[in-house]
């Protein structure tokens, strides 16, 4: 019995989290499957899926390989100013902790970081940001009453230019309802590429599951030592012959 409450607890520990609750997070099916690709309107870029080949699509700038990644990931690029939003929606049916995890470059070509919302054409901008949205929220959203929680930015990356990819996880608990986690990027100084991959959001089983599986493991373990530990039961019976005449007892066990 104590194996197997060691071994529940072992599994708690070991699978912190469930199954993620977007689609296609980490790009492979080579399209933008369950999420969309907001562009807004006037930009001189796009937002696509790239095979890794260290050559950005429109700017043939260079980007860093991911050693985490698989085949493909998405990738803002550009030859001109624009702004661009990648999102998903997942629903939560209760109160519930998530971790949210990612992977992400943001090359800044400009040397500067400017933060004047999330569209191109009102002012100076050059910035990325990761955030999470309502579920009604547009695409483009600044209205603090939209931005559930930030998780990067505004901002880029340090390095001027090309950076590393960098891992980012964060942990939340969210009431009841429908989200949206939002990869965005604006620009209008000089090239900018947000590189996104590897993204998983996934709920965190509340203790009080882990106490139920670890009781229901325990009481498996008592049932089966109180069975092994039953000891075998003596019966008597009694053999007549045809004749009618009784035999002597003879006695058996059953296990």
């Amino acid at each position: 019995m104590k194996f197997i409450i060691t071994a529940a607890i072992a599994l708690a520990a070991a699978s912190p989290a469930s199954a993620n609750l977007l689609v296609n997070g980490n790009f492979e099916t080579g399209t933008y499957a369950g999420w969309t690709a907001n562009v807004a309107g006037g930009s001189n870029g796009n937002l696509l899926i790239e095979a890794y080949d260290g050559v950005a699509p429109f700017s043939s700038l260079a980007y860093a390989n991911n050693a985490a990644g698989g085949n493909y990931f998405s990738i803002s690029d550009q030859g001109g100013p624009g702004a661009y939003s990648l999102t998903q929606s997942f629903t939560l049916a209760a109160t519930t902790k998530v971790i949210i995890s990612f992977d992400m470059f943001a090359n800044n070509w400009s040397g500067v970081n400017i933060n004047n919302g999330r569209l191109a054409n009102a002012g100076a901008n050059q910035n990325a940001v990761v955030d999470l949205l309502s579920g009604a929220a547009g695409a483009f959203t600044t209205n603090p009453l939209d931005i559930v929680a930030t998780l990067y930015g505004p901002g880029s990356d340090p390095i001027f230019g090309t950076n590393p990819w960098s891992s980012y996880t964060s942990t939340l608990t969210l009431g009841a309802g429908t989200y949206q986690i939002r990869f965005a990027e604006a620009d209008n100084q000089l090239f900018f590429q947000q590189g996104v991959d590897n993204v998983s959001v996934a709920a965190v089983p509340e203790p009080a599951s882990w106490l139920m599986l670890i009781a229901g493991f325990g009481l498996t373990g008592a049932a089966m030592r109180r069975r092994h530990a039953s000891p075998p039961q003596r019966h008597r019976l009694t053999l007549s012959a045809n004749r009618g005449r009784s035999l002597a007892a003879v006695p058996f066990f059953c296990a």
